[in-house]
């Protein structure tokens, strides 16, 4: 294939990878989980895509300046979207990785907390089961042996 029609194939590519990130930024400001898998899979793909045309450019040292300027600047305009779009996809991301890690946090504090303990005693000699001391109040039966 000749270097001006690979690099028309490449500005195609980095238009769908654009429109598919985002897509992905709008499921991922929408909170729409169910979406991001399927679009996940598909960036995977586009993206080795997007690599080997590109990488087979640079092996075949095509040189840029040679291509028409229109051409070149329709490549650098679709580029440029592709890493604004990039760039805004990683911070929504790292926004969406951070609420994850909360969330499961809180559901293991939880757990953490609901389970059975021994118990502690508090300054009045109370028992309370939160592992800091403070007693829980709990009607308890207590009885004392004079017999020792």
């Amino acid at each position: 294939m000749d270097p001006i029609n690979r690099i028309k194939d490449l500005i195609v590519i980095t238009g769908r990878l654009s429109e598919l990130l985002r897509r992905e930024n709008k499921a991922l400001r929408d909170r729409r989980s169910d979406a991001l898998k399927t679009l996940l899979e598909e960036k995977s793909t586009l993206g080795r895509v997007y690599e080997t045309r590109l990488q087979g450019l640079i092996d075949d040292e095509v040189n840029f300046s040679e291509i028409d300027p229109g051409l070149r600047e329709q490549l650098r305009e679709a580029a440029d979207q592709v890493r604004e779009m990039m760039d805004e996809n990683a911070k929504l991301l790292k926004v969406a990785i951070a609420a994850n890690k909360r969330v499961v946090d809180m559901i293991a504090m939880a757990v953490k907390r609901s389970m059975p303990t021994a118990g502690t005693y508090s300054k009045k000699g109370a028992v309370g089961s939160d592992g800091y001391g403070a007693a829980a109040k709990r009607n308890m039966a207590f009885s004392l042996d004079r017999t020792l």
